[in-house]
């Protein structure tokens, strides 16, 4: 298996790593005129929502890693779904006033 892919249970490859990046990155591409709070959650969100925990799961030991090719907000971004691991699940909307 290339450095460029993932691997799900067994070993056998889920998606590869370069695919992720893209996507995740078109995810920001999509929020980034929001303001930096509502951006960062909007991905958090959409990752949470629309992606494989597998992929949700690879996405953060990229930014683990460095996150080579990754755009900061998106970092930012998917750095809230680590948090949410060490808090009870709740609230998913937009930021409470």
């Amino acid at each position: 298996m290339s450095a460029t892919q993932q691997s799900g249970p067994g070993g056998a490859p889920v998606m590869a790593l370069d695919r992720i990046v893209l996507m995740a990155n078109q995810i920001g591409d999509f929020f980034a005129p929001y303001p930096p709070e509502r951006r960062a959650e909007g991905i958090r969100n959409h990752l949470r929502t629309y992606w494989d925990p597998r992929m949700r799961q690879e996405l953060l030991a990229l930014i683990a890693s460095g996150g080579a090719g990754l755009a900061p907000h998106v970092v930012e971004g998917a750095k809230l779904l680590e948090d949410e691991t060490q808090k009870k699940p709740g609230y998913y909307g937009p930021p409470k006033a």
